[in-house]
């Protein structure tokens, strides 16, 4: 048996966020817009095809920004790090303190936490 991981995610956030998260994922991070089945959630497209599905709920259905940070961490790949770093700051990413000089660590709007690496380096 070969076994892979596929190329959707699901992320929950609270609704309030949704034209935050939109401008994060469309402006920031360069993703594109996928027909939704249902109204209650976005789905954003990074090159390559990997599709997060963004569902919004209230608070009762979504972690805290605090719980996100026990949650799974999830990496962004890019040709200049530096400069994504730059752009998320710019948009107000809350930066996570970890242990590892060679990424960078934030907060998505929602408090998923992504790292930065190089797409060319390794592990």
């Amino acid at each position: 048996m070969h076994v892979t991981i596929g190329n959707h995610m699901k992320l929950n956030a609270p609704s309030a966020l949704r034209d935050l998260l939109r401008v994060f994922y469309i402006d920031v991070l360069g993703c594109r817009t996928v027909a939704a089945p249902r109204p209650e959630f976005d789905l954003y497209e990074f090159a390559g095809g990997f599709v997060v599905g963004m569902f919004f709920g209230d608070d009762r259905e979504v972690l805290t920004e605090q719980d996100q940070l026990k949650a799974a961490w999830l990496e962004l790949k890019t040709s200049d790090p530096a400069a994504l770093r730059q752009r998320l700051l710019e948009f107000g990413v809350r930066p996570v303190d970890y242990p590892d000089p060679t990424r960078f660590y934030f907060q998505a709007p929602g408090g998923q936490v992504w790292r930065v690496a190089p797409a060319d380096g390794g592990v």
